[in-house]
């Protein structure tokens, strides 16, 4: 985008907070995991300048032979403010960046700043491929000019090109994977709900599912939170269930509402499809709260498997900036090896802490054992169901368990990095 003098527009202006250079090895422009120096002084959703790209930290290193998670959209790097991802080698610098308005004056930290215009080469949000892609604000009325050009400064009678210019629409839509399972016994099996931004839509989605016939349980709601692509469920066989036909699954209906311009927006999304019954799972898995008025100092010794009400999960609550323990358990029937753990659909923020090189794993002849949630201090007061899921023994998921985020009394959030 130019002005009417043929100058570039300017969108931002990015000031290094934190020095920093790519480390271990290089990354291309797909590449979502990258290890960096000062790595300890970084804190999740805060920007990371790549020589002209700017990628943002989605999750920190979770042992000793990982990097930070960088936000993604259809697993590739995402690119924000119309930057194009690109390949970055060894030991290039990289810098923490907060974003300003253009002409802002900045105190001075011994660090470069960067200036941002409003261009493009592949779109930053991996929906278009190589195509460009700009949502252009104007800073003041005005004529402006778009140029099209070919970026390696090419160019002649056969580089042919489209330009289409439109207001910009925000929207969403909702995707189910994970549609059609097949789920056994006493068991559940994942599904994921997947949101399409539209036109730099960022903010938060609801998934309701209602109609689930008797006999099964199935997660909700369902939050994919502001800025994020995500949320996931599970579908549950309780004890009873029976095989359903095609017309009792045609009648669970799936529902996305979100805030559009300040207005309430409501969408269908697919359904889940047919769920299939299938015989004994070779694993029952369990997320359970320790006992009340156990610590990290202290924990009573597990117990099997508890009883549980499916329409009354089990709760943990946690405080930013705390760690809690909790308890992984499992039910061995025909599985009898080490099997490996995943927690998922925490809030953003809230990780398993001290994973190890081997993560979350039950060794063999092992029926539980201890894990650690830990909260950053800027994660809000939410409520989120989450669950447990095994990498192994046919991804078999625990039931629901209630987490909430609550500040303890005087506490207020910190605020997280700038968006």
């Amino acid at each position: 985008m130019l002005d009417a003098a043929g100058k570039k527009v300017e969108r931002l202006l990015l000031q290094a907070v934190r020095n920093s250079a790519i480390t271990f090895r290089g990354i291309d422009s797909a590449t979502n995991d990258v290890r960096v120096e000062n790595w300890e002084e970084m804190s999740l959703n805060e920007f990371l300048f790549l020589n002209g790209e700017v990628a943002r930290l989605f999750r920190t290193p979770e042992g000793p032979d990982s990097g930070f998670q960088l936000y993604t959209t259809n697993g590739k790097r995402t690119a924000y403010f119309n930057t194009t991802a690109t390949a970055h080698a060894l030991d290039e610098p990289c810098y923490i960046v907060e974003p300003h308005r253009p002409g802002t004056k900045t105190a001075t930290n011994g660090l470069p700043s960067f200036t941002l215009h409003y261009e493009n080469d592949d779109d930053g949000d991996r929906q278009i491929g190589t195509d460009s892609r700009l949502l252009f604000t104007a800073p003041a009325d005005g004529v402006y000019l778009v140029r099209v050009s070919d970026s390696r400064g090419l160019g002649g009678e056969r580089n042919v090109y489209q330009l289409a210019i439109r207001q910009a629409k925000p929207d969403f839509a909702v995707t189910i994977a994970g549609a059609n399972p097949t789920v056994n016994v006493v068991s559940g099996q994942e599904f994921t709900v997947n949101a399409e931004r539209k036109d730099g839509f960022e903010g938060e989605i609801t998934v309701d599912v209602s109609g689930v016939p008797d006999g099964y349980r199935v997660t909700t709601p369902l939050v994919i939170q502001a800025g994020h692509l995500a949320a996931r469920g599970a579908v549950h066989a309780l004890p009873g269930a029976t095989q359903l036909g095609d017309a009792e699954w045609a009648k669970v209906k799936v529902t996305a509402k979100a805030l559009v311009n300040d207005g309430p927006v409501v969408r269908d999304a697919p359904s889940l499809g047919k769920v299939t019954l299938g015989p004994e799972a070779p694993l029952l898995v369990a997320l359970e709260p320790v006992a009340p008025g156990d610590s990290l100092a202290h924990l009573s010794a597990p117990t099997p498997l508890q009883p549980q009400d499916p329409a009354k999960p089990f709760e943990i609550t946690i405080a930013p900036g705390e760690i809690v323990p909790a308890w992984m358990k499992g039910k061995r029937n025909a599985h009898k090896a080490e099997v490996r753990f995943d927690i998922q659909n925490l809030p953003h923020g809230v990780i398993v802490d001290n994973l190890g090189l081997n993560g979350i794993t039950l060794l063999e002849g092992q029926n539980e054992g201890e894990i650690h949630l830990k909260a950053d201090l800027w994660v809000p007061e939410t409520d989120r169901l989450i669950f447990a899921i095994t990498r192994e023994a046919g991804k078999q998921t625990s039931l629901p368990v209630l987490l909430h985020v609550r500040n303890k009394p005087g506490q207020k959030t910190k605020t997280a990095s700038a968006k």
